[in-house]
């Protein structure tokens, strides 16, 4: 009897642990889909190099030893651009200003403008983006750089821009930003992205299928 009776509170015990597995369980599910996944550039996450500066368009200026500045697209901005057929550059001598474009990547008939980080007037281009634009995207603050300006504001141009922990910390926010942003507009007669089954978009590249009004919403707001 007494044995019976252990058995029996055993079996109970088990059976109570079950259940409450299965309703952890269940109520995990139910956050996934009320909570879809967040899907974050992948070269977003890519580690800035020290020194460098972020502007709020999405692109960095680094000094050189020369006293020049260099110029390039951040992680985030090479991430959901994609593949591009070419980049459009400045030409030697031209002037730009802080926060006005200054370049663009052409991408299926598409024309995608990126802003100047700091003011001054270009004195070098790096051609090697459209001769090898696959080791570009892979290294946007390597050999991915774009062109090199000999500045005219510079301490002014550097105040209104991020760098160290605080550019990371924003190109973080940034990215989940997008993602929300996407979420925001998959109702739109476009369909952009993969949705994944937890919910999530893959974002990597997915300006690559991007037109209309969403394309011009996305480079509004993240890109100027």
């Amino acid at each position: 009897m007494v044995v019976l009776l252990f058995l029996l509170t055993v079996l109970g015990c088990v059976a109570a642990d079950r259940i409450l597995r299965l309703r952890e369980k269940a109520a995990a599910e139910s956050r996934l889909v009320r909570e879809p996944a967040a899907r974050i550039p992948s070269l977003a996450a890519q580690e800035l190099p020290g020194g460098l500066f972020v502007h709020g368009g999405h692109t960095w200026a680094k000094l050189d030893a020369s006293g020049a500045v260099r110029v390039g697209l951040d992680g985030f901005a090479r991430g959901i651009l994609g593949k591009v057929d070419r980049f459009e550059l400045p030409p030697d001598g031209a002037k730009v200003r802080q926060g006005e474009p200054a370049f663009a990547a052409l991408q299926s008939g598409k024309r995608i403008e990126f802003v100047s980080p700091v003011d001054g007037v270009v004195c070098a281009v790096n051609e090697r983006i459209n001769v090898d634009p696959a080791a570009a995207r892979k290294e946007p603050y390597e050999s991915g750089w774009a062109f090199m300006i000999a500045p005219s504001n510079l301490s002014r141009n550097l105040a209104k821009l991020r760098i160290g922990a605080e550019a990371t910390a924003w190109l973080e926010r940034e990215a989940r930003s997008f993602t929300e942003f996407l979420s925001l507009h998959r109702a739109m007669p476009l369909g952009v992205g993969a949705t994944l089954a937890d919910g999530g978009i893959h974002v990597d590249g997915i300006m690559e299928s991007m037109d209309g009004e969403i394309l011009q919403n996305a480079v509004r707001k993240y890109f100027r």
